[in-house]
């Protein structure tokens, strides 16, 4: 394609130098596949084509990239599309460009801040970043059409900036102007810290990032903020923070912690001002923070506490059982359960089972499902509305402690908070799952695909899901098999955090006809280049430690 420069020289106006270092993101391609920016790309180098609106640029482009990334050496080079689109145009992207090969992914982007963020303020334009450091090492036009006075004259800037990143030199021209049109993006609101950003932050990063929570800094003043700006960038960008992590294309959930696009934008355009302070009392500092509680629901009805567990600076620390009595002394029915960890910094994760002894050997250490749980990122809820779980006077209750090594040698005592239903549920709230032992992980592999499924026997009422896997876990995706040959998808969490668990509740919960098979898929890293992974060398089967792998589909729902 060609790109006339208007200058009266014929040849493209240089730009101002480019800036250091690009944040970190991560977008969805129509098939909605996370591609993030920061994983550890063998590649020298990632081409970021940057389109806009103009999403018919996509076919004339394609080729020149497409032959840029396999002229270079080993897939050294890697070439992204970006586009403007929003969630619902995904099957639109899919039906025009679907043809195009792996080596182009097209991405979209969503809240419009990665391509406001990379561009200089017209399109089309390709950005050549270096993972090296993450700098921008060449933003400008493809191919650049200039006149010579005796004839237009075709050069290749981009690709000879690929060429000198690929033999380890600076490339010569960095900048050019691109000579296109506007990106397309909307305006975004010139938000103020005071009236915006505070309340923003207050909003979707409290309670975590307050003294004495999970986080590990918390959200004082401005002056916190203004340091770890480039920080909160990245992890937004890349949507690790908030930490909800399920595709909005399929599913609502009612406790969704997600920020908005337009919500996204004004914060990253904010940070990229500088992150002025502006005029204004400083809500984080001047208003009272929200107190720590262990107890999040209030004062529980009944408490139980495991005995002290001491637990090692070093080394690993084999899952922990431990009993205790149910302290009502009769049959009870639940609104909720919750679990507060003495130590959270040991406590990894806690699931407690409850029934006879025969019933606790049934379930198998939490695989066929759990009474109530703590995991990282997993809030302590009531049940929905309208259920309850039921505790029978002769059960048993049964605390799985797993726990991690701090450096420090220290203590734990965790307790479990019961909270008691006014009267009988409308139904019974069941957790339960579809689960997978018998799998194997071959080391430095990718995508590796693992799944399990569950069949609702009889009419039911689907509430919430939590998929769980471990370190090397990556995606994982549930869908509804209906009797009549019917197929949904309603959840996809296309990047898995082992370390933020999330319980995905739906707005409005499903129902299921007796049959309805549920279906759990997973995919797992075991590469060098995921940057969790304790061992890409190693094969990897089932167990109950971090670097060993589970699969499991956790899901709550009632019999109707």
């Amino acid at each position: 394609m060609e790109t006339r420069a208007p200058n009266s020289s014929g040849y493209a106006k240089l730009l101002e130098a480019p800036r250091p270092e690009v944040s970190n993101f991560r977008l969805l391609d129509f098939n909605g596949k996370a591609h993030e920016l920061y994983y550890n790309w063998p590649a020298k180098g990632i081409v970021v084509f940057l389109a806009g609106n103009q999403k018919e640029l996509i076919d004339t482009w394609s080729d020149s990239l497409i032959e840029l990334q396999s002229n270079s050496e080993s897939g050294q080079i890697l070439t992204w599309a970006v586009l403007l689109s929003n969630h619902e145009q995904r099957e639109q992207l899919k039906s025009a460009w679907g043809n195009l090969p792996e080596s182009l992914p097209v991405l979209q982007d969503t809240t419009q801040a990665v391509t406001r963020t990379l561009s200089s303020g017209e399109v089309p334009e390709a950005v050549l970043i270096s993972t090296a450091d993450w700098s921008i090492a060449y933003r400008g036009p493809v191919e650049l059409s200039v006149d010579t006075g005796v004839g237009l004259e075709t050069t290749y800037p981009l690709k000879n900036a690929v060429n000198e990143l690929l033999n380890d030199q600076i490339p010569s021209v960095a900048s050019l102007a691109p000579f296109g049109e506007t990106t397309g993006t909307k305006p975004v609101m010139e938000a103020t810290y005071s009236n915006h950003i505070a309340p923003l932050l207050k909003t979707h990063c409290f309670p975590c990032h307050t003294p004495g929570n999970i986080a590990p800094w918390a959200m004082t003043s401005f002056d916190v903020i203004d340091e770890f700006s480039g920080l909160i960038k990245s992890a937004v960008l890349a949507g690790e923070m908030p930490p909800w992590h399920a595709d909005p294309k399929y599913s609502a959930f009612s406790n969704s912690k997600s920020m908005t696009d337009d919500e996204v934008s004004m914060l990253v355009d904010w940070i990229d001002r500088g992150s002025p302070r502006g005029e204004g009392f400083d809500p984080l500092a001047d208003e009272p923070m929200p107190e720590y509680s262990e107890w999040p629901l209030g004062k529980p009805d009944a408490i139980v506490s495991i005995d002290p567990q001491k637990v090692p600076a070093q080394g690993s620390v084999d899952y922990r059982y431990l009993f205790a009595d149910n302290p009502f002394g009769e049959d009870v029915w639940l609104r909720a359960v919750s679990v507060s960890p003495g130590n959270r910094s040991v406590v990894h994760h806690c699931l407690v089972f409850k029934g006879s002894f025969l019933e606790l050997l049934k379930d198998r250490g939490g695989l066929n499902g759990f009474f109530a749980g703590y995991v990282p990122g997993m809030e302590q809820v009531a049940f929905p509305e309208g259920t309850a779980k039921r505790l029978n006077k002769s059960d048993l209750l049964v605390f799985q402690m797993h726990y991690t090594i701090s450096g420090k040698a220290t203590t734990d005592r965790t307790k479990l908070g019961f909270y008691l239903s006014d009267s009988p549920p409308e139904k019974e709230l069941i957790t339960s799952s579809a689960y997978e032992t018998n799998f194997r992980i071959p080391p430095r592999s990718r995508d590796v695909y693992v799944s399990a499924s569950k069949t609702f026997d009889r009419a039911s009422t689907i509430y919430e899901f939590s998929p769980h896997m471990h370190y090397r876990g990556a995606s994982s995706k549930y869908t509804l098999r209906y009797p009549n040959g019917d197929s949904e998808t309603v959840l996809s969490v296309p990047a898995y955090f082992f370390d933020w668990q999330a319980l995905y509740r739906f707005d409005t919960p499903k129902q299921v006809p007796a049959g309805t098979r549920l279906l759990c898929e997973g995919w797992f890293d075991n590469t060098a280049q995921n940057k969790y992974n304790p061992g890409p060398n190693d094969t990897v089967r089932f167990g109950e430690q971090s670097w060993e792998e589970m699969f499991i589909g956790y899901v709550n729902y009632a019999e109707d």
